[in-house]
């Protein structure tokens, strides 16, 4: 560890060192503290933790568990297209002397196996690579040691004999049993821990007991922490669930959140050991499907249900017909072979990884990989303003009193206050204590002159905090410093400080020239509000009050303040953020401002941006109003100010239920609730922990252009995977009235099984490369939602005209060639060349007339990796007649004139799927 020079803050600060792999919590220093002995537990020293963390193992729980090479392997190989191309292989060489079809079949599952695990395990890697990036911090107390780079000196071997402590942020894997833990405001609990000290804290439990309704914990000092070995205790592991223990006040759980105050917590249990923990292991509840997994099923059952209908009379069909039930067996299989997408998972999961590689490029992690979906489909982009809109470096402009006059005095409460609290520090404290000591103050020398009693955490229902001081050379002044929102303040403020600004660091509190709140001062103030927030500031309420006839201090004590006057701040707009927003309005995605701040102040800074605004709605318009007077107000909203937590998850929840996507970008603990209930909940990675945790995708910059970047990528992927849907079960619908045909009106198979699996295996190499396909622009300028309806109406209408073609194959290859005679060996096998080469290359070319709604080749042309994987296919298709594998195949070389018929078949096939897919267009206004 490297030492950190600090300065004083108070008697309960830690000092805070970090290392190499730790950063300094709050951005503030702290000062080296007496060790806290707590009878005879204490926090743990560096050698406690390396010992416990071999011995406990990470603080981690799997609810996930990455799959190794080996189980990829498994599930690549355990599919129904390689045991149906098993099971052909060995009743092939059990049934015939000649093994060549066994060993061209066993190639084939060997060829199918590898593509598979490759595109997977490579999008498994990915991933967990992705995963990696983003870590949630917890803030712990350990013993003192030296840096690992330099021997300890003297002065570290004094602060070790003393005992002294450090305060440092390590990712919550590292955490231990026996750490000491600070809770603050926005952070997830790292595992079991027992409260030591805390100041008005809640807790969200509703990940462990479904209540909504944060709970309140505290301390009860008669029960004192155990004593936690170095070692792990045999059977803990096998401990049963105690529900009764989420009723203790004193215990906190991992799994659950801090809504509001502070406290210091001992850990007792980490990863598995913990309640969270036992619940992992002993229920396998499962994420409720989401829209892209629901359609995902349909269409895979839709497939298997068209397979298992189209087997049985293929089947009776050839053997009833052909007399031949060995053959009618293999041909039978073999087609519903090829009426299995067997490629769908690889094709899913590669668009999937590609998306989220392409993503992280783009400085977006993606937490889940069918998010990418969601995040394309998004019409409505939600998002709080503070960081995201504005430039995130709030300002502090300048302190008035109640006429708008420049006043010291709110400056310097405002000071203390934002210096001694210990709570979730946020821009605005930065800002305070930026400006003040870039005052020329003193500050270390003002701030010295008091310690801190206690304090009154802030929470969004209040929307203000406050700290209780005493001098240190008096201990009869003892104070009251509370700052927050303006309106919320004037609502617990009777008096007002008038005097003359000649505050001073020794006479801070003034004790005269304060006067009970008229009517007139009271519409002073809110004017100067109003009027500092058209001016796009965001303004804070400084009030004072004697507490010296205290000893315990609550929420109540927040009442006859004396106000001081207020502080003004400014957050101006990115620069990035105009551009952004004309990005995401091209792409027809429309963006509600969600903030805790005042509409005046966000009224402002939208019209800096050029963002329109059709309305502006309060937190009072929303009080007291059903469902359907919500959905209305949603909808017609564009800003919605002083929100809570709930009432931003209900405006989600809202516009959800007029049929949106919802994305929500937040990144605070009053963003969680709404960030958990979009479809798409996005966050940064310096936001808190609650909210990170909530998030489907991070953002590595709070960038609005990042998030447009990130909505094309996902309208990428949706599309490619879809096209890849819609090819598949177009072809095969058409394949089935084509074999249905086929089977009835020959007097032989059509196809032998061998050649009909080689078909179907080469029409899937043509579309492996379909990940790396490109999208029209005019696709990307719509959000898109997942329809299996549109699937299902695709297929019904488009399917049967593919068999067109095969149906003219035929009786070209049955009347003008005579392939009429089941005996005539040659001309049966002349016939299946034809309809091979016909089927497998009207079928690749259907890759490039289904991809887009435009003229294939001549207004929009596939990427290169898509047009070389089909130009080889359709060569392979020509060529392969002609080598050698021929009379494995039971292929024989086709005519000349056959490829003249061929010829036309295809520039018919292409201006007929044009006219076809022009009429689609027409009658249901899409065709991705």
């Amino acid at each position: 560890m490297t030492s950190s020079t600090s300065k004083n803050l108070n008697d309960d600060d830690l000092t805070i060192t970090v290392s190499d792999n730790y950063t300094q919590k709050g951005g503030l220093s702290q000062s080296l503290q007496p060790p806290i002995i707590l009878d005879n537990i204490r926090p743990l020293s560096r050698e406690n933790v390396t010992r416990r963390l071999e011995s406990y193992g990470k603080n981690i729980i799997s609810t996930y568990k990455p799959l190794t090479w080996y189980i990829v392997l498994y599930h690549s190989t355990v599919h129904p297209f390689n045991v149906i191309l098993i099971f052909l292989a060995i009743f092939s060489g059990a049934t015939e002397e000649d093994y060549s079809s066994l060993v061209i079949l066993l190639i084939m599952v060997f060829l199918s196996v590898g593509i598979r695990f490759v595109q997977e395990y490579k999008s498994e890697v990915a991933t967990q690579e992705l995963k990696k990036m983003v870590n949630n911090n917890a803030t712990v107390i350990r013993l003192y040691s030296p840096p690992d780079n330099r021997d300890p000196s003297y002065e570290d071997i004094e602060m070790m004999d003393r005992g002294e402590t450090v305060e440092m942020d390590i990712p919550l894997e590292d955490i231990v049993p026996g750490d000491w833990v600070r809770l603050s405001a926005g952070d997830l609990i790292p595992g079991d821990v027992q409260l030591i000290s805390s100041k008005d804290l809640f807790v969200s439990q509703a990940s462990l007991t479904g209540e909504s309704i944060p709970v309140e914990k505290f301390t009860i000092l008669q029960q004192q922490p155990p004593i936690i070995p170095d070692y792990l205790p045999i059977n803990t592991n096998n401990a049963k669930l105690n529900y009764s223990e989420l009723d203790q006040p004193n215990l906190c759980f991992m799994g659950t959140s801090v809504v509001s105050g502070t406290a210091t917590a001992v850990v007792l249990k980490t990863g598995p050991n913990t309640f969270f923990g036992g619940m992992a292991k002993q229920l396998s509840v499962k994420r409720t499907p989401n829209a892209f997994q629901k359609g995902i099923r349909r269409v895979s059952y839709m497939f298997v249900c068209i397979m298992l209908a189209m087997m049985p009379p293929v089947l009776l069909i050839q053997g009833f017909l052909k007399g031949g039930w060995k053959d009618a067996v293999l041909f039978a299989a073999a087609v519903a072979v090829g009426l299995t997408p067997e490629m769908l998972p690889m094709i899913v999961n590669a668009n999937l990884a590609r998306g989220a590689i392409n993503l992280s490029k783009k400085k977006c992690i993606v937490k889940k990989l069918d998010s990418i979906i969601n995040l394309g489909g998004i019409d409505i982009l939600c998002t709080d303003k503070t960081g995201t809109l504005t430039c995130n470096k709030v300002v502090l402009i300048n302190h008035f009193d109640h006429l708008g006059n420049v006043s010291k005095l709110p400056l310097y409460l405002g000071y203390l206050n934002s210096y001694f609290q210990t709570g979730l520090k946020n821009l605005l404290d930065v800002a305070v204590i930026e400006y003040f000591n870039s005052e020329n103050v003193d500050g270390a020398y003002i701030s010295q002159n008091f310690f801190k009693v206690d304090e009154i955490p802030f929470d969004f229902v209040r929307r203000r905090m406050s700290v209780i001081l005493e001098s240190s050379k008096d201990d009869d002044c003892r104070f009251l410093i509370s700052k927050g929102a303006v309106d919320e303040m004037l609502t617990c403020c009777t008096n007002i400080y008038v005097g003359k600004d000649n505050v001073s660091s020794n006479e801070i509190f003034p004790t005269s020239d304060i006067i009970p709140i008229t009517t007139e001062i009271l519409k002073n103030m809110k004017n100067l509000n109003e009027s500092l927030n058209n001016d796009g500031l965001r303004v804070i309420a400084v009030a004072f009050k004697d507490m010296k006839k205290c000893s315990e201090f609550t929420v109540a004590h927040e009442s006859e303040l004396t106000l001081v006057g207020v502080c003004a701040f400014l957050d101006p707009p990115k620069p990035s953020t105009k551009p952004a927003l004309q990005e995401l309005f091209k792409y027809n995605v429309e963006v509600k401002v969600l903030t805790g701040d005042s509409p005046a102040v966000c009224r402002k800074v939208c019209e800096e941006i050029n963002l329109p605004v059709k309305s502006i709605i309060t937190t009072t318009e929303l009080e007291g109003i059903d469902d359907a007077k919500l959905e209305e107000i949603a909808e017609s909203g564009t800003i919605f100010a002083k929100l809570t937590p709930l009432q931003k998850a209900n405006i989600v929840k809202a516009l959800k239920r007029r049929n949106h996507i919802v994305g929500f970008l937040g990144d605070g603990i009053n963003d969680a609730p709404a960030i958990r209930e979009s479809d798409c909940g996005i966050s940064v990675d310096e936001g808190t922990d609650i909210a990170k945790e909530s998030a489907d995708i991070i953002l590595l910059e709070k960038s609005l252009m990042v998030l447009a970047d990130g909505i094309i990528r996902g309208r990428i992927t949706y599309g490619n995977t879809i096209k890849y849907i819609k090819m598949a079960i177009s072809s095969n619908f058409g394949n089935v009235f084509s074999v249905l045909i086929a089977s009835a009106w020959l007097p032989f198979l059509p196809m032998e099984a061998l050649q009909l699996i080689l078909q179907n295996l080469l029409y899937d190499l043509s579309q492996i490369a379909i990940p790396w396909d490109r999208m029209d622009p005019e696709f990307l300028t719509h959000p898109k939602r997942w329809s299996a309806r549109s699937i299902v109406k695709f297929m019904i209408f488009t399917g049967p005209w593919n068999s067109i073609f095969d149906m003219t194959t035929f009786a070209f290859m049955f009347y003008y060639y005579k392939c009429q005679d089941p005996h005539d060996v040659y001309k049966v096998r002349l016939f299946q060349t034809g309809w091979f080469v016909e089927g497998l290359i009207t079928q690749t070319l259907i890759v490039h007339m289904i991809r887009t709604p435009k003229f294939p080749f001549l207004q929009s042309t596939a990427s290169l990796p898509v047009c070389l994987s089909t130009l080889a296919v359709m060569s392979a298709a020509i060529i392969i007649p002609f080598t050698p594998l021929n009379k494995y195949l039971g292929m024989v070389p086709l005519p000349g004139l056959y490829y003249s018929y061929l010829l036309g078949v295809l520039v018919t096939y292409w201006f007929l799927t044009s006219f076809i897919k022009w009429v689609y267009i027409k009658l249901f206004k899409e065709w991705l």
